[in-house]
């Protein structure tokens, strides 16, 4: 309603603006609105909601913000000038100021779909997935037939590692609409729930379906792409990738997966894409990212300084070249370019430990544990300062490393007992590998991948259900807490300062090492607690003397001097559960045997 001072004229101008922004004509509501802007927008909500409508359209989101809250303070009752200044905050990026004003309507208006709706796909986005899960479920209580909700709340469930529980409302929600992209997008959903739990035919039948519906959606191709690979139709899948990669040659991120099952198969093909694309610096850092995997130092090193000085401003490629020096062993150069990023942008925990390196390989570890001992007052836990300090710390002998590692105490083994319905775990375990078949492919290891001479599960283990990793789960849940409430409780401890009774799994995996297999030394910088759990050992495992296939300790991944590299190793038995911190360095003993050795493993974080 506007003032009672308003003229006629004004409010025909009011009449005239909303037709125009609802028929899109940017222009005609502006000029119908001059009048309002050229008196200074008299105090209205309803003027100033209008004002803001036309600012939001136009892509000017600061000045339709301030209208938006304005209007909602006049009329604090009223939800709608909230919800609108929630979206204009939401479509600029300010996340949390649009949460609040969504959360506002909300309290205005408990049953506000569109507010609900909103405030769930933000939560979304931020990752606060329960707190999402929250808002689509009230949402859905107070409009039960809203089917993009249910599409949401699917797409919440997925990515909350319940694949499960997310076919519930994207089912549903397939019996309720009849609109073509409504259900293709609840297909290609569905999919993903259905491929996250290994139904691979399934999933494809799925994203069969949306693609039948809606050819364009977006995302489609390569989720069928994705799909395909799992079911080892790589012919297929590199034809997607390929035509993928012909609509859109500078979309770095395809030219990586596109090469990275290349590498998988062995394929003669492998980073032949990247001369053929424009030379982005994205699609070169991707390049030479490979490049480096592959060893082929000089050639990655070339990429990346020259990105470098090309633009002096690019830190990650002066930071990837200072890292390749060290690769081609220039390490005194890698720690002056290091010093001068630090010098010229700050210090913060990654370039401190990255740092650190070149300084340990020059035989300077008092200089590298200065740099770690920074990093960990600028980030406590770091895992890979932490696995960096312990190299230090062996080199200097000043005993900080077995403060930090522990080895006889925080590596610690379980033998586990059988899951309920077996009587023995040397059935349960043949059982299991069996089951884990299905997902190793007949490949070689995934790129960036620890292990040599083997495979490794794609994606999340635990949230596929299989039914006998299911079972498996309840006896390593045990394990874990044990392992929890043995450690104690200590504030200078990396370990012990995080513990909690509570805990997740933050990736959890099936790894299948063949004769001359091995994991290379390595940390896992993200977990808090490590693991490998034994299915099937190789006879080569049971000589105590070589210790072939055994898990060892304490040796890192860097060609330094140390008295004892191994610091311990643990014999491998079906049926056993090996827990330590993620930050130890760990890897393991290469073995010959015709028989494979099939683990899972997994990283515990607190919560």
């Amino acid at each position: 309603m506007l003032p009672a001072a308003s003229a006629p004229a004004l409010q025909q101008a009011v009449v005239t603006a909303t037709r125009a922004l609802q028929a899109g004509n940017l222009a005609a509501a502006e000029m119908a609105m001059a009048p309002f802007f050229a008196s200074g927008l008299p105090g209205h909500p309803d003027l100033l909601n209008l004002a803001g409508t036309l600012r939001m359209n136009q892509g000017r989101g600061g000045e339709a913000a301030t209208f938006f809250a304005e209007a909602a303070r006049l009329a604090p009752r009223d939800p709608l000038y909230a919800f609108n200044h929630g979206l204009v905050l939401s479509r600029m990026g300010r996340t949390a100021e649009a949460q609040t004003a969504l959360r506002t309507a909300i309290r205005r208006k408990p049953d506000f779909p569109e507010a609900l709706f909103e405030l769930g796909a933000i939560l979304h986005r931020d990752g606060q997935l329960a707190e999402a899960e929250k808002i689509f479920r009230q949402l859905l209580r107070a409009a039960p037939n809203q089917v993009h909700a249910k599409l949401a709340l699917g797409a919440v469930l997925v990515d909350a590692r319940r694949p499960e529980d997310a076919e519930v409302p994207l089912r549903r929600g397939l019996s309720e609409t009849s609109d073509p992209q409504l259900k293709a997008q609840l297909h290609l959903q569905l999919g993903q729930a259905l491929r996250r739990q290994r139904k691979d035919t399934e999933a494809l039948a799925e994203l069969d379906q949306a693609q039948a519906l809606f050819p364009a959606l977006p995302n489609l191709a390569l989720h069928r792409a994705e799909t395909l690979q799992n079911l080892e139709r790589f012919d297929e899948t590199l034809a997607i990738m390929r035509s993928e990669l012909a609509r859109n040659p500078a979309n770095a991120e395809l030219h990586h997966d596109y090469n990275a099952l290349l590498y998988q198969l062995g394929h003669e093909d492998f980073l032949k894409s990247y001369d053929r694309a424009p030379q982005t610096r994205e699609v070169l850092m991707d390049k030479a990212f490979f490049l480096s995997h592959e060893k082929r130092d000089e050639e990655a090193y070339a990429i990346y300084a020259g990105l470098a000085a090309r633009d002096p401003g690019d830190r990650a490629a002066a930071l990837c070249a200072a890292n390749e020096l060290s690769m081609l062993d220039r390490h005194h150069e890698a720690l002056a370019s290091f010093e001068a990023q630090m010098a010229r942008y700050g210090r913060n925990a990654d370039i401190l430990r990255r740092t650190a390196e070149p300084a340990l390989l020059i035989g300077d570890p008092q200089k590298a544990a200065a740099f770690c001992e920074e990093a960990l007052k600028l980030a406590p836990g770091d895992g890979a300062a932490i696995a960096m300090l312990s190299v230090a710390s062996r080199m200097l002998e000043d005993g900080r490393d077995d403060f930090l590692n522990e080895y006889d105490t925080l590596v610690r083994s379980f033998d586990l007992e059988p899951p309920e319905g077996f009587s023995d775990m040397e059935s349960f375990n043949q059982a299991l590998n069996a089951e884990l078949d299905k997902l190793h492919p007949r490949t070689r290891e995934f790129v960036s991948q620890s292990l040599r001479g083997g495979t490794q599960s794609a994606g999340h283990l635990f949230p596929t259900g299989l039914p006998l990793v299911t079972k498996l789960k309840s006896r390593i849940d045990e394990a874990v807490a044990r392992y929890i409430d043995d450690m104690g409780s200590d504030a200078a401890h990396p370990l012990r300062a995080r513990r909690s009774g509570d805990f997740d799994y933050a990736g959890s995996w099936s790894s299948r090492l063949k004769d001359c297999g091995f994991h290379v030394n390595h940390i896992h910088p993200d977990g808090w607690i490590s693991s490998c759990y034994y299915v099937a050992v190789p006879d080569a495992a049971k000589d105590q003397a070589t210790r072939q296939g055994w898990i060892k300790f304490g040796e890192p991944a860097l060609d330094v001097e140390l008295k004892t590299p191994i610091r311990r190793a643990i014999q491998p038995v079906p049926g056993r559960l090996v827990l330590f911190p993620s930050y130890m360095w760990h890897g393991t003993i290469a073995f010959r045997d015709t028989a494979a050795r099939t683990t899972i493993a997994f990283d515990v974080i607190p919560t």
